[in-house]
């Protein structure tokens, strides 16, 4: 073992994981809650369900009205700038 070995006690990881709720104005049970689920989705323990179109297309008719109600205005995005801007020309522009 190396002579520059950290060690952490639970008093540190306490403070840590206070320090990070908060920050995040939740509660520590539900910081480790959320520790575990990502650490349970990162290593692939955690297989999302499968969705149907219509299934999407509803959460995301849910998710735009969810926005609506909280002050996220929708917006029209209009692409056509990029429409053929990357085509060949004739003139040697493109």
């Amino acid at each position: 073992m190396s002579d520059n070995e950290i060690i952490i006690g639970d008093e540190i990881i306490e403070a840590k994981l206070r320090e990070k709720s908060n920050k995040l104005n939740i509660s520590i049970d539900e910081l480790i809650d959320r520790y575990i689920r990502r650490g349970l989705f990162c290593d692939d323990y955690y297989v999302p369900p499968k969705y149907t179109r219509e299934e999407m297309l509803e959460r995301g008719r849910k998710a735009v009205e969810r926005d609506r109600k909280n002050g996220y205005p929708s917006m029209k995005h209009n692409f056509d700038v990029f429409v053929g801007r990357w085509n060949k020309s004739k003139n040697g522009n493109g």
